[in-house]
């Protein structure tokens, strides 16, 4: 970390010199009885093989593939892939050496592991062709055409998804996309220099309930309102919770309310408003700096929509689960955030009534296992599955993934927007002109 400013000096920040903008009109707020309103149908998950843990063969098939991948990607070769991790340094991420197994036209080729002693074993793990300790001498050698970059930690990030981009390999990447927002521009700006899709495991974004949730929110609780945002609030509570698990959320934010003008924060440590000497590296994982223990935020959006978000281990049991809670003009609707997420809907509610009573049920309603097989896999493998098939598409139809690279860019932004509003005690507005890291001067 940079050399830290005297105790009690909060960081100073250049400001974007914006006037405050204001927020949109509300809608009148009222409360009857919400309507029943159909959940769309959500299309079964196509029945494909089970994932199985066996080796990829060597060479391609040279036989015409199965249509699991998109119709303008399918072809007499499969698509050569490779992934990028390190046991040592955040491993391969949330199995993200794995995402690739049995799916149907992709081959992969290579696996790089940073550990020499743990290299055989990931080979095998994944199915890689080939195992390499050394992911700039994979890429050169096995050129591929699509390139994952697996590891939790955020120390080689930059590194491996800018090699990967160079090498002209599409990209799928775990979160955050880079540890500061000039890393992540410079990321963006090379995809988009090399027509290059960049996809980011922000895998709620792909979930069919909550696309389907997108969709009919009118219809279910009417004019977005508020979107009340709740991290983890564990062991991590505070910086690491909003940086590790608060990636997601924002992302979602930016979906469903668009962009942000301005945020404020209160960030404490041990009680206390807490200054750049505060900050710390995570525990268990290199994430880089991060700040508080305690953190309470609100953004003003352009779209006029609320939004509030707290990390706050007093609250852990209080709020339950993390997600986010969408506040609409005639109900609201709860997202909770684990993997694959899970919808409830308000269904019941006399907000006059000195006993509070309310009813939720779940959304949608159906006849099947709310969440449905993808090709065989469950929990978090479906949920990943469901990413890489909209990256994979998204190469096919030359669109931007649904959970993108500029998205995840995004929501780093909100999230480095809490920290700088939370040391400078004033609002901290978007896009924000500091685009280094918050809690420190540079990166090393």
């Amino acid at each position: 970390m940079a050399e830290k400013k005297s105790k009690g000096q909060h960081a100073i920040y250049r400001s974007a010199g914006m006037a405050a903008a204001g927020m949109g009109a509300a809608a009148d707020r009222v409360s009857p009885p919400l309507p029943q309103v159909e959940a769309p149908a959500i299309a079964p998950a196509p029945d494909l093989a089970p994932l199985a843990h066996v080796a990829a063969p060597p060479t391609p098939p040279a036989s015409p593939l199965p249509s699991q991948l998109p119709a303008k990607l399918s072809r007499t070769s499969a698509l050569r892939a490779v992934v990028m991790g390190h046991t040592d340094a955040g491993k391969f991420g949330h199995h993200l050496d794995e995402i690739f197994l049995e799916l149907a036209g992709v081959t992969l080729a290579a696996i790089s592991d940073g550990n020499s002693e743990t290299l055989a074993e990931s080979q095998r793990r994944s199915g890689a062709g080939r195992g390499f300790v050394d992911f700039r001498e994979m890429l050169h050698e096995i050129q591929p055409e699509i390139a994952v970059v697996a590891p939790r930690w955020t120390n080689q990030r930059y590194d491996m998804v800018k090699a990967a981009l160079e090498s002209g390999a599409h990209v799928y990447c775990e979160r955050p996309i880079a540890r500061s927002l000039k890393e992540a521009d410079e990321l963006v700006a090379l995809a988009q220099e090399k027509n290059l899709k960049v996809g980011v495991a922000h895998q709620m974004r792909n979930d069919p309930h909550v696309k389907a949730f997108h969709r009919a929110r009118p219809d279910l609780i009417g004019d977005l309102l508020e979107m009340h945002v709740y991290g983890k609030m564990d062991h991590r509570a505070g910086g690491e919770d909003l940086l590790v698990l608060g990636t997601h959320l924002f992302d979602l934010v930016g979906w469903f309310a668009g962009e942000p003008n301005f945020c404020t924060a209160q960030i404490t440590r041990n009680g206390l408003p807490a200054i750049i000497d505060d900050a710390h590296e995570s525990a268990v994982e290199n994430l880089g700096p991060l700040l508080g223990d305690t953190i309470h935020a609100e953004f003003s959006m352009a779209s006029g929509i609320y939004v509030r978000y707290v990390s706050d281990a007093r609250l852990h049991e209080t709020v339950g689960p993390w997600g986010i809670e969408f506040v609409g003009a005639r109900g609201r609707a709860r997202l909770f955030a684990e993997m694959p997420p899970t919808m409830s809907l308000l269904t019941e509610s006399h907000p006059s009534s000195a006993e509070c009573i309310e009813r939720w049920s779940s959304w949608p309603k159906t006849d099947h296992p709310y969440h449905a097989p993808v090709a065989g896999l469950t929990g978090l493998a479906a949920s990943n599955r469901h990413g890489v098939l909209d990256w994979l598409e998204s190469i096919a139809e030359n669109r931007e993934p649904h959970a993108s690279g500029l998205g995840a860019l995004k929501s780093l932004e909100m999230i480095h927007g809490i920290w700088q509003a939370g040391l400078t005690m004033k609002r901290a507005y978007f896009p924000l002109v500091n685009r280094l890291h918050p809690l420190a001067d540079q990166l090393t």
